[in-house]
């Protein structure tokens, strides 16, 4: 009789062995290492900004032309570089250097010039025969251009309003170009001082105007979604950045809102301020 229920209970045993020693494998198995993000080392772009960048934000482009080594090194950097091994917000500060750089590239190129969209032949017809439709920004070995940089990458991928003061397309009405490179560690500091630097020069916004009405740049005025979908939102996008009774009129929607007209002036440190 033992002989006979050690015969029925053997396979069970060996099954119920079989489980326990496959679930220790599972248990034990080492997770899958975790890859940090990859970094692109900026400070090349500092030094050349440092370097041509004044008290404005205007460009020497004569410095610029004259010796085009080092950004022409900087870009090369660029365009064999992989952003989507980088974090949000570093891809972010890349796509914005990335940016600035090819359009002082593009400007420095064909120096002396008025305006930007002088770069390009023929009558000019805005949204088609402009700088910005000019294929020469390379990135991970793609060519593409500089309205595919804003408007295919930058703005449907990161969603991020303060991006439009700290794009320079080289003209006057611009916000100003920073004396630095954009950095993912630092970015929401640089993105909110470059705010600031931008609203609070009059040049380029009034905030206010007189009593009843704010007079923005064009910038608003053309990406407007990306700040709200009505005037009163745009005003509540602006509030943090001011005190007093101007912040809380913009929180309410108080004020009218007009847009400046859009100077297309080379940002160049050789030109004087418009009087």
């Amino acid at each position: 009789m033992l002989r006979l229920l050690a015969l029925i209970v053997a396979p069970f045993a060996l099954v119920l062995a079989g489980c326990l020693s496959n679930a220790s494998v599972q248990t034990v198995a080492p997770d899958k290492p975790v890859m940090a993000p990859e970094t692109f080392d900026h400070s090349a772009f500092d030094a050349i900004l440092e370097t041509v960048v004044d008290e404005r934000g205007f460009v020497d482009y004569a410095a610029l032309a004259a010796e085009p080594a080092a950004l022409d090194a900087y870009l090369a950097g660029l365009a064999a570089a992989d952003p989507s091994k980088l974090s949000d917000a570093d891809r972010l500060a890349f796509w914005l250097n990335v940016y600035n750089a090819y359009t002082l590239k593009l400007a420095a190129d064909n120096y002396p010039i008025e305006s930007l969209h002088d770069v390009v032949s023929g009558v000019f017809i805005p949204l088609v025969n402009t700088p910005f439709k000019v294929e020469f920004v390379v990135v991970g070995g793609e060519t593409m251009t500089l309205d595919k940089v804003e408007h295919g990458i930058i703005r449907p991928e990161f969603e991020e309003p303060r991006i439009h003061f700290a794009l320079v397309c080289a003209a006057y009405s611009c916000p100003p170009l920073r004396a630095e490179a954009y950095v993912g560690d630092r970015l929401d500091a640089q993105l909110d001082e470059q705010a600031r630097r931008f609203l609070y020069n009059p040049d380029k916004n009034r905030v206010p105007d007189d009593e009843e009405t704010i007079r923005l740049s064009k910038i608003f005025d053309w990406f407007g979604g990306d700040f709200g979908d009505n005037d009163d939102e745009l005003q509540r996008f602006l509030a943090p950045y001011f005190e007093g009774e101007v912040r809380e009129t913009l929180e309410a929607g108080g004020y009218g809102v007009g847009f400046l007209k859009y100077d297309w002036s080379l940002n160049d440190t050789a030109t004087p301020d418009p009087s």
